[in-house]
């Protein structure tokens, strides 16, 4: 079993309120972006992804769920080292903190080397088993912004 998943509260960035904002991910061919989505705290974590409204032109917010399982909740420890203990999660070495609800999850990676920049994923989850963590981006202050278009399905979980 590879060595490269450490014991979370010995080493790693906790998901904090500074976390939250609009990232996005990116189609590193043709560098245009592809998906935006914003991790929102309000009593509890809440992945929305940002998506065309019922007029033209018009955008919103969706919370990204299944069913009723709005909130993400921390992954486990027991749970982190099963999804990230694999091959393909070698390099580079760190630790992740994850948060998630049946069918998505946000995850912050914190490198081993201190050079390194701490990144941020979009995971989906099928039948309880992870999907491979999909790398996305803190937005700049421009795409910020769209943190102000209004949320839907808040008043599901308000």
């Amino acid at each position: 079993m590879p060595s490269n998943v450490f014991v979370f509260p010995t080493f790693g960035k906790a998901i904090t309120l500074d976390d939250q904002g609009v990232y996005y991910t990116m189609n590193t061919s043709t560098g245009s972006i592809l998906s935006v989505v914003q991790l929102v705290y309000k009593d509890d974590w809440y992945l929305y992804q940002l998506q065309n409204g019922a007029k033209e032109g018009e955008l919103c917010w969706t919370i990204m769920a299944e069913n009723t399982d709005y909130s993400l909740n921390s992954m486990t420890t027991e749970e982190i080292r099963r999804n990230f203990a694999k091959p393909e999660y070698a390099e580079p070495v760190g630790a992740w903190q994850v948060i998630k609800n049946s069918k998505f999850g946000f995850g912050k990676f914190t490198p081993l080397s201190h050079e390194d920049p701490i990144s941020y994923a979009m995971i989906l989850f099928s039948n309880n088993e992870m999907r491979a963590p999909l790398l996305i981006h803190k937005a700049d202050e421009s795409l910020q912004m769209l943190g102000d278009v209004p949320l839907q399905a808040e008043e599901a979980f308000a």
